[in-house]
């Protein structure tokens, strides 16, 4: 099969590799959308996730799905010619956390894409059929892929017990944050304030109703005390966005901290979460929230395509993480379509 491997910083090459046998409890995909994630940027720009390296050439890319191509042994629930999408987060089922159900934070977790799994910037990929959902009828691919970083917004929203009535504000208006400002409309949050210094990324959560000023301290000054956000979901993973968002977060109010902090060693005022009795909460991918998400988008419930995106060709991997490392553009989502 053909595959987009990085070699190493922002180096990719579409090279030929050979195509996964399913083993048993797996299914063989043939990949139809491949979504790059900021996880994946952070590899493509670092040549590390959180300080893990691959100890060879990799296959980025985990938000995808495709259509079944094969079927390992003992695999009866799917059949060739299925259209899935795919939870990448492949837990063991028997440690502490996944006896909890918190399988999201299992000690054995395996995550394509991540050192030393391979992710989906392919032509096919095995996968474990337990973590697959089927693409409902109005869903097309691109929808299925872009379930995943809904995925993650349903999971924060969830966490932080948002109420109907809310008032919210979400920092970054990339992928993870207007998949935040989707699921929190869904569940009739009240006002919602978006911060995005990048000018062609304020449009799309302008269209989906929320208020948009280019940073936080803006934001600041639509809320005089006692009109501060109930929730405050970090979504940028700058360098000083969590701070900010302490900062903006009412009393005995929520800090739902979903993007990935960069730098990993982050600073902020003490004072701040103290004086106020802030909860912050530190959400990890998603759990359980595939089914959902597919059944949300073909009700209408949420919109996959308000997404700005670009579609690019197996053959123009290379092209496509470098055009999405920018990101000073609208487009919040390179998809890969082998």
């Amino acid at each position: 099969m053909r595959c987009a491997r990085m070699f190493g910083v922002r180096d990719v090459r579409v090279v030929e590799s050979p195509t996964p046998e399913p083993g048993p409890g797996e299914v063989l995909l043939r990949v139809r959308a491949c979504a790059i994630c900021a996880s994946d940027l952070h590899m493509y720009e670092e040549g590390h996730s959180s300080g893990v390296y691959p100890s060879g050439p990799i296959i980025l890319g985990h938000e995808f799905s495709g259509e079944v191509a094969a079927l390992g042994e003992g695999v009866t629930e799917w059949q060739v010619g299925d259209r899935v999408a795919c939870e990448p987060s492949w837990h063991c089922g028997h440690c502490d956390m996944c006896r909890e159900g918190l399988t999201n934070l299992c000690r054995e977790i395996v995550f394509p894409s991540y050192p030393d799994r391979d992710g989906a910037m392919a032509e096919y990929i095995a996968v474990p059929a337990f973590s697959l959902a089927r693409l409902p009828e109005r869903v097309d691919f691109i929808g299925g892929a872009l379930a995943e970083p809904l995925g993650v917004a349903l999971h924060a929203v969830r966490l932080s017990g948002l109420k109907a009535g809310m008032k919210v504000a979400i920092l970054g208006a990339g992928a993870i944050g207007l998949s935040i400002l989707q699921v929190v409309k869904a569940h009739r949050a009240g006002e919602v304030l978006v911060a995005e210094p990048c000018g062609p990324r304020q449009e799309a959560p302008r269209s989906l109703g929320a208020t948009v000023r280019a940073s936080w301290a803006e934001l600041l000054d639509l809320c005089p005390q006692g009109q501060e956000p109930d929730v405050v979901f970090e979504a940028a993973g700058a360098e000083r966005s969590f701070a900010e968002a302490l900062e903006l977060a009412r009393p005995e109010g929520k800090v739902m901290v979903v993007g990935i902090p960069t730098p990993d060693l982050q600073q902020y005022s003490a004072k701040v979460p103290r004086r106020k009795e802030l909860t912050v909460v530190f959400c990890r991918r998603s759990r359980d929230t595939l089914h959902e998400c597919l059944r949300m988008i073909a009700a209408g419930e949420l919109d996959a395509s308000a997404y700005p995106i670009r579609r690019y060709a197996l053959d123009e991997s290379p092209a496509a993480l470098a055009d999405a490392s920018r990101r000073d553009s609208a487009i919040v989502r390179a998809i890969v379509c082998p």
